[in-house]
Parts: C-alpha cells; structure tokens; sequence
C-alpha cells in the first residue's frame, strides 16, 4: 500500500497562506512519501450557509496547477486531486489540461480524483454549473473526456453536450486514459465507478466513519471499505465491464490517529493519505512532514 499525504484540511484563510504545492511535493517525496492528493475549491459565497465539514469554503490554490508544478519537481511521486469538482468545469478544458500534465509527468504519476462539491449551492452556480444536475453533468463530462483521450473521430449527444466528429490531441501518456476516481459514499457513487470509473476515494476518520457516511452494517471505516470493494465489482460485473481492480485511495481526516496503516491494508485499500494539520510556511511543512514520515512509514 502506498502512503501520502492530503493538502491541509483546514482553511487556509485570507491572505491566503497556503502553502505551495511544489514545495510540499519535494519534501514529501525527498521523506519517502508516494503520493500527494490536493482538493478543490474555488469562490466563497460570503452569506450563505454550507454543508459540513466545511464552515465557510476554503480557499485552496488551483489544484490542476498545484499537480502539473508538484510533478515538474519531484521524479517519482504520484499526485491526485481529491477531488476535482466537475460541475464547476468544462470537459474539453479539463480534458486538454489533463492530458498535457499526464504527458509533461510522464504515465501513471497524476490520478483525477473528481466530486460535485455540494457544500455551497452558490460556489457550482456562479462558476456555471447546476446544483440540481451536478451529478448528470459529471457523468456526461467523464464520458466525453474518455472519448477524446481515446477515439480518434469521437462524437457525442447527451443533455448538456452535442459534439460533431472531433479529435483531441496530444493524448495522456497513460494508457488507455489518465485514470478516474471519483469521491464520496452512496451507492450511486460506487455504481457510478463500477460502470465508469478506475477508483473510489472515500473519507475516513481514521478506523472510525466520517460525516455520518457508511454503508449499511458496517460500523467501521474497515468494514466500509471491504463493502465498498465488494459493491465495486458487482456494480462493474451487472454493467457487463470486466475490472479485475479499482484503485481504493484513503483520505483520513486529521483528528485520524497514524496507527490505522495495518488495518487499512489489510480492508484492501492501494493508498492512504494523512492530512497534514494546518501549516503557513514551508518550514513548518517540512517539519510535519518529516514527523509524520517518522511514524507512518
């Protein structure tokens, strides 16, 4: 299992100190770190109420741009966004952006961990999205982002995109596309991936559930997972889709005690990620870093 590390969960408030994204790939690479997954947000909505566990959107830096700059600087690291929300981008945009930092880092190092938000109604509206349809429109842009990095005359009509034959190019250095994951618990998410998807991304607080998310009879984030993986391959094998394996990729809160590696290993997942607490400057990144290396791997 491989073990990395989450942006800091915590908002990094205006000013903005959000710690550069290149400078945490560097560390965590040069401290024996394999993977980075980096979140998304864009606009706060200053008067409007939001789901937890956010209390006011963060304001994070542009996560495309903080992968294609983590992967220009380390050589062996993997980054993924975790996640990307969809509703609030264009497909051809994301899907051009997608290919030039899969090809400029080279295959299966950048992972496209997607959502569709869902703690401010305003933040997907203002950018142009739809609250109520967000999931529609994320699936139609999966599809027509698999068709361009793939077909070479590539046409589509669905409820939102009506494409004449068209070509996109250059395509991902991974074959056959950059890989996608999508983020969150429900059935319907895990259906989605079974069907469509390469891997799953969900949240735990470390053995613990998180958000009140679970599937039915689990009481723990081990038992989720296992129930998830099994829901995975049924989903794809009613689909007609032969997977022999999705990626499962663990984000853990960071209340998360670090003794839960075994554990998740053993439930199935291919990667872990601890967050990292609330940092300002580089300095303090590297000293939790170097801390939290100290206890995982």
């Amino acid at each position: 299992m491989k073990i990395g590390i989450s942006r800091p969960y915590a908002d990094p408030g205006h000013p903005i100190p959000d710690v550069d994204m290149g400078a945490i790939c560097q560390i965590a690479e040069e401290v024996g770190f394999d993977w980075v997954t980096y979140g998304h947000h864009t606009i706060r909505p200053l008067e409007e109420a939001v789901k937890p566990p956010h209390f006011g959107v963060p304001l994070y830096l542009d996560p495309l741009i903080g992968a294609a700059r983590g992967l220009a600087l380390t050589k062996t690291l993997e980054v993924s966004t975790g996640v990307l929300i969809m509703p609030m981008q264009h497909p051809v945009v994301v899907a051009k952006q997608v290919a030039t930092i899969d090809r400029y880092s080279g295959a299966e190092r950048f992972f496209l961990g997607l959502g569709t938000g869902g703690a401010s109604r305003l933040e997907i509206e203002l950018t142009g999205g739809s609250f109520e349809r967000r999931w529609a429109y994320t699936m139609e842009s999966i599809a027509i982002m698999k068709g361009l990095w793939t077909e070479d005359r590539f046409t589509f009509k669905g409820e939102f995109f009506d494409f004449p034959p068209t070509l996109l190019g250059p395509r991902p250095a991974t074959q056959p596309h950059t890989p996608i994951w999508l983020g969150g618990f429900s059935d319907a998410v895990l259906q989605r991936i079974g069907e469509h998807c390469n891997g799953w991304l969900p949240v735990y607080a470390g053995a613990k559930l998180a958000f009140g998310a679970g599937h039915a009879g689990t009481d723990s984030a081990y038992d989720d997972l296992k129930a998830g993986r099994r829901k995975l391959h049924r989903f794809a094998e009613e689909a007609g889709r032969e997977v022999s394996h999705f990626d499962i990729n663990v984000i853990l809160t960071p209340e998360s005690a670090t003794d839960v590696v075994r554990g998740f290993e053993d439930a199935g997942a291919d990667r872990l990620a601890f967050t990292l607490p609330e940092v300002t400057s580089v300095e303090e990144a590297r000293a939790e870093l170097e801390k939290l290396a100290g206890r995982v791997l």
